[in-house]
């Protein structure tokens, strides 16, 4: 019996043994499968948070300010340059478009999308963005659905364009006024001129002499005036197009020379002195542009300077520039004109220079020939305090 029972338990010990080493490679390999899941998903949940991160680079990277909501309105998602410009740095995502945004064409092209299920087209409008800046950005807004069906919300893309409404107001400013420029000489050439031929028809041989002298000095002075305006329209196209400007060491006491000579008489007649000095004695430019530059800095501070004022003219250096400044004792610029000075037809006191005589291209003639030369021209003016030209040239050419 002895034998009998240790002989069953010897079998029931075995196969105690055998279950046991079995659940144990079962449990190892279910142990083993957890692990590769596991790994599986750290490498899934790795690859997940890299594309994120370059979704996110590629969002912050984007120049357009970007927004998607859902169905209620909420934002999903919106990357830095909408934080930036719509939430001054911060946009809560509990908010709904209509806490976002004032203007109520932003809201409605959002419900076309999300109610209707249709893209608006791009329209520009004016917005006031978070830091006081009035805007103009053109916006499209576009359904987001699953399977093409199920709208669950709306992604709008805002597009700032108001380099280019600014531009398009420039060109609309240029026609009206270069329409308004060629229309005053050539009313005044074709009104004397009529005169001129009534008279004559009436009584040809009564027509008086003062009078025909001086509506023809009118008629000449006018033409004049017109073909120093297109004189003027047509260097101006040339110096924007890709004229080359041939560069050489000019010598600043030279050209001073030669252009205060010129100008001797204008500045006698007005009491006016002219002053010049020449501690950079060369500067690398095109000669005959930078001869153009002087004449109309110096013909400006002439003008606007009354009898009995000065204009002075410095060339230095200052680190790797050569800086030419036109100083006079002039009526001087306000703030505000400084920064619409340098456009076409742009003037602070239309009558007065009108009176004056200008074509309204000077100064942005001045400032096309600079920047082809790489350097730059800034304004330093207030009332009844005169005004500084200041051009800078760079030393050596950047190409």
């Amino acid at each position: 019996m002895l034998i009998v029972f240790v002989f069953i338990s010897l079998i029931v010990a075995a196969f105690f043994l055998y279950f046991q080493s079995k659940q144990n490679s079962e449990r190892q390999a279910l142990k083993d499968q957890i692990e590769d899941l596991k790994k599986k998903y750290e490498v899934a949940n790795q690859n997940l948070r890299i594309e994120e991160g370059e979704l996110e680079t590629v969002m912050s990277a984007i120049s357009d300010a970007i927004l998607a909501v859902d169905k209620e309105g909420r934002p999903i998602f919106f990357n830095t340059k909408f934080e930036t410009v719509f939430g001054q740095g911060r946009v809560p995502k509990f908010l709904r478009l209509r806490e976002i945004f004032e203007d109520v064409e932003i809201v409605k092209a959002f419900d076309l999308a999300l109610v209707e299920g249709r893209s608006s087209l791009p329209h520009p409008f004016k917005y006031r963005i978070a830091s006081g800046q009035e805007k103009y950005f053109s916006l499209s807004v576009s359904p987001l659905s699953r399977s093409g069906l199920v709208i669950y919300g709306a992604l709008g893309i805002f597009h700032d364009v108001t380099e280019l409404k600014t531009a398009e107001q420039m060109r609309i400013d240029f026609v009206a006024n270069v329409s308004h420029e060629l229309r005053t000489p050539l009313t005044s050439i074709k009104g004397y001129t009529e005169t001129l031929i009534d008279d004559f028809r009436k009584d040809p041989e009564n027509l008086k002499e003062e009078s025909t002298q001086e509506f023809l000095f009118k008629i000449s002075r006018n033409a004049e005036r017109l073909m120093n305006l297109v004189g003027d329209l047509l260097d101006l196209s040339s110096i924007e197009s890709n004229e080359v400007f041939h560069k050489e060491l000019v010598q600043t006491e030279d050209i001073m020379s030669r252009l205060s000579k010129s100008m001797e008489v204008k500045f006698r007649n007005k009491k006016q002195t002219l002053d010049w000095t020449c501690n950079q004695k060369e500067v690398l430019a095109d000669p005959n542009r930078l001869e153009q530059v002087l004449i109309n800095l110096i013909d400006n501070a002439h003008k606007y300077t009354p009898e009995g004022g000065h204009v002075f003219v410095t060339w230095e250096r200052e680190g790797n520039e050569v800086v030419l400044k036109v100083k006079d004792t002039g009526v001087g610029i306000p703030a505000e004109h400084h920064p619409r000075l340098f456009e076409r037809f742009y003037r602070v006191d239309k009558a007065r220079s009108r009176e004056q005589g200008g074509t309204g291209l000077g100064l942005s003639i001045v400032k096309h020939i600079i920047q082809k030369h790489e350097g730059t021209v800034s304004v330093q003016s207030a009332p009844r305090e005169g005004s500084t030209f200041i051009c800078r040239f760079p030393l050596k050419s950047k190409h």
